[in-house]
């Protein structure tokens, strides 16, 4: 893959995972609202494949940590595409990645928290 197929994929996968990012971002209203009876709530996938429909449980203190990177996602566990993002957190049930180069200045800029 050239350097330039590279760069688009990453843009591209960017841009789908800030979309769940987004919907995540209104199942943290949902999940707050419940956190006084359910420790754990559950989000949605933020991997950069448009039909994946896992979900994924942690707290809204472990969301928050991830979101305080405007370049990084949860993601189900496997779920990581090496050529666009790195793994930087592996927790119990999900993990944590990180986009590199045109992808997470993409994913800054699309993050509705900047």
């Amino acid at each position: 893959m050239s350097t330039t197929d590279q760069d688009t994929r990453g843009v591209r996968a960017a841009k789908n995972q800030s979309l769940f990012r987004d919907i995540n971002e209104r199942v943290q209203q949902i999940n707050e609202t419940f956190s006084v009876i359910l420790k754990t709530g559950d989000w949605v996938c933020e991997c950069a494949d448009l039909e994946c429909t896992e979900r994924i449980e942690l707290t809204a203190d472990e969301y928050e940590l991830v979101r305080s990177y405007g370049d990084r996602f949860i993601v189900a566990r496997g779920h990581i595409y090496p050529d666009v993002e790195r793994l930087v957190g592996d927790t119990n049930g999900y993990w944590v990645v990180e986009k590199i180069e045109d992808a997470a200045e993409v994913a800054r800029r699309l993050d509705p928290r900047a």
